[in-house]
């Protein structure tokens, strides 16, 4: 027999006794039991160690479930989630579709700044990125010097770029300045075969239409060449009713008078004939010009006027090449003179001004 400490108030008791005799803590196979002291070489398997080892389980449990967490509030708050990256996704290929570039651009570089290269649309994505901002730092770059060449060829370097409707009209806008600096049917003509669509093509019809208005018709010219031959037919005629058919109601100034009255061109024709000289005007060498005053056509008129005064018989008259008199026939004129002229006619082709140089 031999002496053991109880288990429950370590107490030493018999290793034979049922129980302990101090605390009755039961006994059930004294001779098994073991000392509670180690056994060299072996662990502790009180109680006592159980519950350091239940502690330590779950002690480690906790520190699993707390990574376990710190890990999906990365990914969801940090990372993103699939939801959220998708969602990212969706916006920038909405921006795009909408040529909403500068939100394109913040939404690319925030999705870079958010997402690796583990997300579902990063490749895709990266490459949107690339394109987009390589063609911005290209457009950036012309818009200070922008011209007809310089648009062109960087529509020539980006065909279908994310600029394109932004050159277009850039395109559209600089053409049309350069058409209406020319300012011919031909310009005209070139801007709306290139921009059928474009945004002034109401404005260069317009100026086309207003150009055609300003040209002169071959029905036109051949009615102020007869317009001005009758006026001065009826002055060499001392004919006052042909004159008065050719001439305006209201006449700015005639050979020298301004503002005159029908009288005051009848006392000048009545002057021209009265030696009894007979005169014959030929008109020669027109050239009319339309223009457009006060809503109104007007007709400027150069042209070059020969008098010829004939006389009965014989008159002698200066030749041209030796300054000598020389005889003219009954037939031939006794005097010629050349005169420039300038003449406004207005829309129903009546002369509202007369002057001869």
């Amino acid at each position: 027999m031999s002496l053991i400490k109880c288990p429950e108030c370590g107490h030493e008791i018999s290793d034979s006794a049922a129980s302990c005799p101090q605390c009755g803590y039961p006994i059930s196979n004294p001779t098994a039991q073991p000392s509670t002291a180690s056994v060299a070489g072996q662990p502790n398997t009180t109680p006592s160690g159980k519950k350091r080892a239940v502690l330590t389980i779950v002690l480690i449990s906790m520190l699993i479930v707390a990574l376990a967490g710190w890990a999906a509030w990365y990914l969801f708050f940090q990372g993103g989630t699939d939801e959220d990256e998708r969602a990212a996704y969706d916006s920038i290929m909405r921006y795009e579709n909408q040529h909403q570039l500068d939100s394109l651009g913040v939404a690319l570089d925030d999705y870079f700044d958010t997402y690796n290269s583990d997300a579902y649309h990063y490749s895709q994505l990266k490459d949107l990125h690339d394109r987009f901002f390589t063609e911005k730092t290209d457009w950036q770059a012309i818009e200070g010097t922008l011209s007809l060449e310089t648009v062109q060829h960087f529509m020539d370097v980006h065909p279908d770029g994310f600029y394109l409707k932004d050159a277009n009209q850039v395109l559209d806008s600089l053409s049309y300045l350069a058409a209406c600096d020319v300012n011919t049917r031909e310009a005209y003509d070139h801007y709306l075969s290139q921009f059928s669509q474009g945004k002034y093509v109401a404005e260069v019809r317009k100026l086309m239409a207003e150009l055609d208005n300003k040209e002169l018709s071959a029905e036109e010219n051949t009615a102020i060449k007869e317009v001005l031959t009758a006026h001065f037919k009826a002055l060499g005629d001392d004919d006052k009713e042909g004159v008065a058919v050719t001439l305006a109601s209201e006449i700015s100034s005639y050979i020298g008078k301004a503002n005159p009255e029908l009288e005051d061109i009848y006392t000048y024709m009545s002057h021209m004939h009265s030696s009894g000289r007979s005169i014959v005007f030929n008109v020669t060498k027109s050239i009319v010009t339309k223009v457009e005053a006060a809503g109104r056509n007007l007709y400027n008129v150069q042209f070059a006027l020969d008098e010829e005064v004939y006389t009965r018989g014989h008159h002698a008259a200066l030749d041209t090449e030796t300054g000598n008199p020389e005889e003219k026939g009954e037939d031939a004129p006794a005097e010629v003179k050349h005169f420039t002229g300038a003449a406004v006619l207005n829309e129903a082709m009546k002369i509202t001004s007369l002057v001869l140089r």
